[in-house]
């Protein structure tokens, strides 16, 4: 179609104008593997494309569990056998085992078809708590949680040959996955009343936006999204980052560890590379009366999804606040970022011209103004951070 002066002009303008209502929203739905021994729920995981996260459907993440830590600090875990959960090291270090409570089979924070005390809590023994290397921990629960519950699972642990994690990253650079958590919508900001999701993408440790944040590659990885826009933030500590694999089951690939602000642009967020931990893992379970389930899992392609497309032709000014959202990754529908630039930087960066603070993820419900890590107060306002 030829179009020539005004009339040309014209069209052209109500094409591109027709083009900008007719947004395409596109979910994805991971439909699981039902008869695998882990990382498969009741129900199938279905995100959408928007940018920021958002709420999870009930008995999709069987194994993530929420933890409260002395009444005051929360953090999110992962199941991974009846008797044990893995979190984030600093979400437990110095604290009693008496003192945390997980709560398994809920999308709602602290509730929860089962809860258990924990019984013992397991540090890595090289954590550091100004790098946040090795930022893992296990938790024996006092008692087993009942697994024939229709919503609670265990994850997948992953299973990489020690010259694969020795020399390359695992997951590879650009793989898509999932992290979900309940910890606050923005930095500072409120907490969600229901497990929140959000897609994103592992960073080559070599990127400009990964290498200054992180301090052993072998023991941490990037994921976001370039621009911005999606992240965990705090309270998120601890809870899982997954990847879909080829045998259609979750598997547990980093635990939410910390980062600068939530959801900035060209500040990823840092995650515990958990593959590096499976034979650490494995030798302080071993003891316990249930089984930790791995599973071989060395492809880095998309996994097969089922994908549904909605077009919506509403109205211009639904289109053009859609339309903001996407073009300003520092605005999102539901996981808005910081709404200052970030003051304070993560303890892992050396370079000299960033600030001197860290900020990690577990903090206060009120703005931190020190070191803080992504997980979070919940009923006192005014308790200051751990770190």
């Amino acid at each position: 179609m030829k179009l020539t002066g005004n009339n040309g002009v014209l069209g052209l303008s109500l094409i591109l104008l027709f083009n900008l209502i007719r947004i395409t929203y596109q979910t994805t739905t991971y439909s699981c593997n039902a008869t695998a021994s882990c990382g498969c729920s009741t129900n199938s995981a279905t995100l959408s494309r928007i940018v920021g996260g958002e709420a999870a459907t009930p008995a999709t993440w069987g194994w993530a569990v929420s933890l409260n830590i002395a009444n005051t600090y929360l953090c999110g875990g992962s199941i991974i056998s009846a008797s044990w959960v893995i979190t984030a090291a600093h979400c437990v270090n110095g604290q009693t085992a008496s003192s945390i409570t997980i709560y398994a089979g809920s999308n709602s924070r602290w509730t929860g078809t089962q809860s258990r005390v924990v019984s013992k809590i397991i540090v890595h023994p090289s954590y550091n708590s100004d790098t946040y290397v090795d930022d893992v921990a296990l938790l024996q629960l006092k008692t087993p949680l009942d697994m024939t519950d229709r919503y609670v699972s265990q994850i997948c642990l992953p299973s990489v040959d020690s010259t694969t994690l020795s020399t390359t990253e695992w997951p590879a650079a650009n793989t898509t996955v999932v992290a979900v958590g309940w910890g606050t919508l923005s930095e500072g900001g409120s907490l969600p009343t229901n497990l929140q999701q959000v897609t994103l993408q592992t960073i080559s440790r070599q990127d400009s936006t990964c290498s200054p944040l992180i301090n052993d590659w072998h023991v941490q990885l990037c994921a976001g999204i370039f621009g911005g826009g999606k992240d965990t933030c705090q309270g998120d500590s601890g809870g899982p980052l997954m990847m879909f694999n080829s045998n259609k089951q979750w598997v547990l690939v980093g635990l939410t560890s910390n980062g600068i602000g939530c959801a900035e642009a060209g500040y990823p967020g840092i995650y515990t590379r958990v593959a590096t931990f499976v034979s650490w893992i494995n030798t302080n379970t071993n003891s316990g009366n249930s089984t930790i389930t791995t599973t071989r899992s060395t492809t880095t392609t998309k996994p097969t999804i089922t994908t549904t497309r909605f077009t919506t032709t509403t109205k211009p000014t639904t289109t053009t606040s859609r339309s903001t959202t996407t073009t300003k990754p520092t605005t999102t529908t539901t996981r808005p970022t910081t709404t200052t630039k970030p003051t304070t930087t993560t303890a892992r960066s050396t370079t000299t011209t960033k600030p001197t603070t860290t900020t990690t993820r577990p903090t206060t419900i009120t703005k931190p103004t020190s070191t803080t890590s992504r997980s979070t107060t919940t009923i006192k306002s005014t308790t200051t951070t751990r770190h």
